[in-house]
């Protein structure tokens, strides 16, 4: 439940002397003369703007508890509330009989209502063309699709293929149908924006190859990253490998550069999928699997995944709408039960993104990343200047911090914090104070959680 605004005589309180946050820790205002350890300069960007947002999505078509997008209300309602940009959603020509292309997927819905249904609700789509698996497609399969949605019903992101890798296909061999298909896509409609390869893992080697022989075609390079899934990693190491998201983006856009940098600035990197693990029954210990997709610590990390993607330019496509623990709302009604919650509750992965798309609770982190450090243990900070928001990570599970936040090129006077409840996960997050901004600004960050400071 949204939090009320400080009243007038609240916040001039607070100006002389301390707010009580709703959590029960106590912020000090922007006139805390204690030494910073926080340094936030909104005059430094430090990655290109994206097209569209860093923070996406993917629609799976599944929907085991009639909750999906095209047979419930309140499924378009959480996404639109969400606030993310691109969606992902896998579709096969199948003939003309325009269907999902996700393995288990229903055939009974055609690919106008998915579309319609992402539109609906505010996303953009983006398709991943597909045939009975994810990858048989023919060029003419993927020109068809294009043929039939532009222009009457636009979709401007197409990614070829899905995973190649995990078929078997070589990298050459995929080269092969992604640059044919390109060809008859783009014949149809030039405009349109193509992605590959899909890669199931991070292999720069693989992406390099790929660059040597699509690098003149593609518009967005796009590769799979799950926290695990093989086998399970503890909480401490997940969290403390959060930041190979960004290391990885930031190699492929020194790849770019080297190998096409003629068109360098006109390509897009995305980690298409995300998620952390790529199946339920990843090892740890767990009512029905892995339990930590239903823990704070699953908001903390998609946060943090989702800020390191951001501030190397990047955009994440969080993995999925619903799967089962993979979902980012209940899709079976067995966990919802189970956990207290209902078909299409949002999962604690939702409000981790949350914190930085804003969605329907505050104005969304900005497209272009800006300078952020911590001297804090344990703890991460994230920055955007249009508009200026930073959002603050406490990845310890039991320490809590207190930040002093120093700020350059600020005119904002005031700031709303906004922050996740380690202890209540599945909760939306809470508007904790309105705070004046004239100096540093001093706030506590409890342990696991998300922190969103939203200026004014």
């Amino acid at each position: 439940m949204k939090a009320p605004h400080l009243t007038l005589a609240s916040r001039l309180f607070a100006a002389a002397s301390l707010v009580l946050t709703s959590a029960g820790a106590v912020a000090s205002t922007a006139f805390d003369n204690t030494s910073p350890n926080t340094f936030v300069d909104f005059g430094t960007p430090t990655s290109q703007a994206m097209a569209y947002s860093p923070f996406a999505g993917a629609i799976s078509t599944y929907g085991e508890g009639g909750g999906s997008i095209v047979n419930n209300a309140k499924q378009g309602s959480n996404l639109g509330s969400l606030g993310l940009g691109l969606y992902r959603i896998p579709l096969q020509w199948n003939g003309g009989n325009i269907i999902s292309g996700a393995g288990g997927g229903p055939t009974n819905v055609s690919g106008d209502n998915w579309i319609n249904a992402i539109k609906g609700f505010g996303g953009e789509p983006m398709i991943v063309v597909a045939g009975t698996s994810n990858n048989n497609f023919t060029p003419d399969d993927a020109a068809a699709l294009v043929q039939h949605f532009n222009p009457s019903n636009r979709v401007t992101y197409w990614v070829i293929g899905n995973e190649p890798n995990n078929g078997g296909m070589s990298m050459s061999s995929y080269c092969t149908l992604f640059n044919a298909t390109v060809d008859r896509m783009k014949a149809i409609d030039p405009t349109i924006k193509v992605v590959g390869p899909a890669w199931s893992s991070y292999s720069q080697g693989d992406l390099q190859t790929f660059l040597n022989c699509a690098g003149s075609k593609v518009d967005v390079v796009d590769y799979h990253h799950y926290a695990m899934g093989g086998s399970y990693l503890d909480n401490a190491t997940a969290l403390s490998k959060t930041p190979d998201w960004e290391n990885e983006v930031t190699q492929i856009r020194q790849m770019i550069n080297a190998t096409v940098p003629d068109r360098a600035s006109s390509i897009d990197i995305q980690v298409g999928e995300y998620n952390w693990s790529w199946r339920s029954g990843d090892g740890y210990p767990g009512w029905n699997g892995d339990d930590r997709f239903y823990q704070g610590v699953a908001t903390v990390w998609a946060a943090s995944v989702a800020g390191h993607i951001m501030r190397a330019g990047g955009r994440g496509h969080q993995y999925s709408d619903q799967n089962g623990a993979l979902g980012i709302t209940f899709e079976k009604l067995s966990d919802a039960t189970h956990f207290g919650q209902q078909i299409d509750d949002p999962m604690p992965i939702y409000h981790g993104l949350r914190m930085f798309s804003g969605g329907s609770l505050f104005r969304a982190f900005g497209s272009t990343s800006v300078q952020a450090s911590t001297t804090l243990t344990n703890v991460e900070v994230f920055a955007s200047t249009n508009g200026q928001n930073v959002v603050m990570i406490n990845k310890d599970p039991s320490a809590i911090q207190t930040a002093v936040m120093q700020t350059t090129a600020l005119a904002a006077t005031s700031v709303d914090v906004w922050q996740t409840n380690n202890n209540a996960p599945f909760q939306a997050p809470v508007l904790q104070a309105t705070l004046a901004v004239n100096g540093n600004i001093t706030y506590t960050l409890p342990p696991y959680s998300v922190t969103t400071f939203v200026f004014h």
